[in-house]
C-alpha cells in the first residue's frame, strides 16, 4: 500500500501516513480501512464541521488496476447529516489518478484562512488560492481549474451547497459523478476547500503480477 498524504489546512503542513501491514491485510482498503484509521478520531462530541474533524479520501488495493469496477474510492468523516459515521463511495477517474500520483489516500484536517484548492501532481502537493472559484457551480469551477493546472487532471469539487455547509451536500467528481451520501461536501466546505485536483503519471503497484492475467480473464468473461 502506498502512503496516505496527511495535510493540515490551518498550518499548511503535510506528512505521510504509513499504514501498518497487519492493518492492510485485516482491512484491505477504502471504507473498511477508513473506519479503522478514523476510529480514535471520531467521537460523540466532535463537531463534523470543526477544523479538527478529519476528512479522509481513500482508495482500495484494486483501484485503477483495469479490472472490473475498480475505478472507485471512498470519502469518510463524521456526517453533518446524521452526527454518525459518514461514508460516500464514488467512481470515475479521480481515485485511479490519485494512486498514479503516488498516494492511496488523503487525510485532511484544519481550516484554510480563505478558500483554497489542492493541486496534487506526482508526489507533490500545492495549496492554491480559490477565492475566484468560491460560489461557482462545479462545472464552471472545473473549467477554470483545468486552465490553471492541466486539462488531463481529475477533479473533486464542491459547489455552493458544500461551501454553505448544507448537511447533505455532495462532492462532484469528473463532471457528473458524485460522492453524494452523508454530507461529505459540507465537511469539505467547512475546511474552505473548494477542490482537489489530481494529475498522476506513475504506475499502480501490484503485489502479485499474476493479477494481470486474472484481470484480463475476468474482463473477457464479463464482456462475453
Amino acid at each position: 500500500m502506498q502512503s496516505i498524504l496527511s495535510l493540515n489546512l490551518t498550518t499548511k503542513t503535510t506528512s505521510l501516513l504509513h499504514v501498518p501491514v497487519e492493518w492492510q491485510r485485516a482491512y484491505l482498503g477504502a471504507s473498511s480501512m477508513a473506519a479503522r484509521l478514523l476510529y480514535k478520531h471520531l467521537h460523540a462530541k466532535l463537531n463534523p464541521l470543526a477544523p479538527e474533524a478529519p476528512l479522509l479520501f481513500l482508495t482500495g488495493p484494486l483501484t485503477g488496476t483495469a479490472g472490473p469496477a475498480v475505478g472507485r474510492f471512498t470519502v469518510c468523516a463524521k456526517s453533518p447529516a446524521t452526527g454518525l459515521w459518514g461514508e460516500s463511495n464514488c467512481g470515475g477517474h479521480w481515485g485511479p489518478e490519485l494512486r498514479r500520483a503516488g498516494f492511496d489516500g488523503l487525510w485532511i484536517t484544519g481550516r484554510a484562512a480563505s478558500p483554497v484548492y489542492l493541486w496534487i501532481e506526482n508526489h507533490t502537493v500545492e495549496i492554491r488560492p480559490a477565492d475566484d472559484l468560491w460560489g461557482l457551480e462545479t462545472s464552471t469551477a472545473q473549467q477554470i481549474l483545468w486552465k490553471q493546472t492541466d486539462k488531463r487532471a481529475r477533479t473533486a469539487i464542491i459547489g455552493p451547497a458544500g461551501e454553505q455547509g448544507i448537511p447533505f451536500a455532495s462532492i462532484m467528481v469528473d463532471h457528473g459523478r458524485a460522492a453524494g451520501r452523508t454530507g461529505m461536501g459540507a465537511v469539505m466546505g467547512s475546511k474552505n476547500l473548494k477542490a482537489i485536483v489530481v494529475r498522476g503519471t506513475g504506475g499502480i503497484p501490484l503485489a502479485d503480477e499474476t493479477y494481470a492475467e486474472l484481470r484480463s480473464r475476468v474482463n473477457r468473461t464479463l464482456r462475453d
